[in-house]
């Protein structure tokens, strides 16, 4: 009954925070275990902005695991267009050479646009959609390759909604789309970074892709919090701040659910710290 007051409150203070956003808010919130859930604007449809790589890096990890490539496989970077929001591959010197799976990890890590494109034409747009529907997944769809300005006029957009990244994150926490690919598609989202929620929550393990683009800030991922794991998704669009404000937000917001979640994790089920 206490837990069911602490999400009850949780949840008010949540809706406040989402409708006083100066824009649309959404907020998806759920433990590993157990039926508690916030939904908050849950089921509007958002830009995705580089949050959709998980979605890529997970259909990349699909068709390295049937033989398609080899995550070892090694590719001339230079041979493709940069795009903004490069700075790793477009900081280095000289020719380049980088596997697969670094150029995975480059796109989650630090979010490199050029290495997604990369990645996103392995995994294939249309084979992206395909896994995503085969997942039970409506509202989530890849739409473009990074920076792909001439879509984004024609809102050929990245897409999906608070609850629908929540959905993908418990189905790779269940073995899918394969094990194995689950395993390793979590392994790599867990490695360290910046972003809204790892700020928000320092010295916790986090499974997450932060994204920003203009007007738009979202974090979807699993907090790895002892004795009490959730998932969380938050994301913005119509967003009226400055970047950093609007960035701030989602912190606000993760610092807010990671305080009640703590207090469930260190509490007996009478609310006495153990």
């Amino acid at each position: 009954m206490a837990n069911t007051i602490l999400w009850d409150n949780l949840d008010r203070e949540l809706g406040f925070m989402a409708k006083s956003f100066p824009g649309i808010a959404g907020i998806a919130v759920k433990p590993l275990i157990g039926n508690a859930f916030i939904s908050i604007n849950g089921d509007e449809i958002f830009p995705t902005a580089s949050t959709i790589k998980i979605h890529v890096l997970t259909q990349l990890l699909r068709k390295a695991e049937k033989g398609v490539f080899n995550l070892n496989d090694v590719l001339d970077i230079r041979k493709h267009p940069l795009v903004q929001g490069s700075l790793i591959t477009s900081s280095l010197e000289g020719p380049v050479s980088l596997s697969i799976l670094n150029l995975a990890i480059l796109m989650i890590l630090v979010s490199d646009n050029l290495a997604t494109n990369i990645c996103i034409d392995l995994a294939g747009i249309a084979e992206t959609n395909t896994m995503i529907r085969s997942l039970g997944l409506p509202k989530t769809t890849l739409s473009r390759k990074m920076q792909d300005k001439a879509s984004i006029r024609k809102n050929n957009e990245n897409i999906s909604t608070p609850n629908e990244c929540i959905t993908f994150l418990e189905l790779l926490k269940q073995g899918q789309p394969s094990p194995t690919v689950a395993e390793r598609c979590i392994s790599i989202l867990t490695k360290p970074k910046t972003g809204p929620l790892n700020r928000a929550i320092p010295n916790v393990p986090i499974s997450n892709k932060p994204g920003t683009m203009g007007r738009v800030a979202c974090d979807v991922g699993i907090v790895n919090l002892d004795n009490y794991p959730y998932y969380i998704a938050i994301m913005t669009k119509f967003g009226m701040l400055e970047a950093l404000e609007q960035t701030q937000f989602l912190v606000d917001v993760a610092k807010t659910v990671h305080q009640t979640m703590q207090v469930i994790a260190q509490t007996n089920e009478f609310g006495l710290a153990m």
